[in-house]
């Protein structure tokens, strides 16, 4: 059985696990790129993937599927008008994880996160 195979935890309650990943993808998507923890990039690529698609049909639909999820006008229309008609037209892949070695106070791998983009 495949129960409770659909996103990584990461410690934390449901709530704070959302609110996590909302903030982390409104900084990844105004700096271009973030250094976390190896497991919540892996979790943030999923989220982002996600909102990526939706920005991509841009109908007032998907919009308001973006608009739950980031709350932030300015970061909305960042997403839509600049990052995406940066990104490669083939379905997945424009988030990119890349290894940055450990943490040193905890030894916790370290990863960054940045955008596939062709420009």
């Amino acid at each position: 059985m495949r129960h409770l195979r659909g996103n990584k935890k990461i410690a934390r309650p449901t709530d704070q696990r959302l609110a996590l990943l909302k903030s982390q993808t409104k900084s990844l998507i105004e700096h271009g790129e973030l250094v976390t923890t190896r497991a919540k990039a892996k979790s943030l690529a999923r989220f982002v993937q996600k909102l990526v698609s939706f920005a991509r049909k841009g109908d007032v639909a998907s919009l308001r599927e973006i608009r739950k999820q980031i709350d932030d006008r300015r970061v909305i229309q960042k997403l839509t008008t600049e990052i995406v008609p940066k990104l490669s037209s083939s379905g997945g892949g424009e988030v990119s994880i890349y290894s940055a070695g450990q943490r040193r106070g905890d030894g916790a791998e370290i990863a960054v996160i940045t955008f596939n983009t062709t420009q």
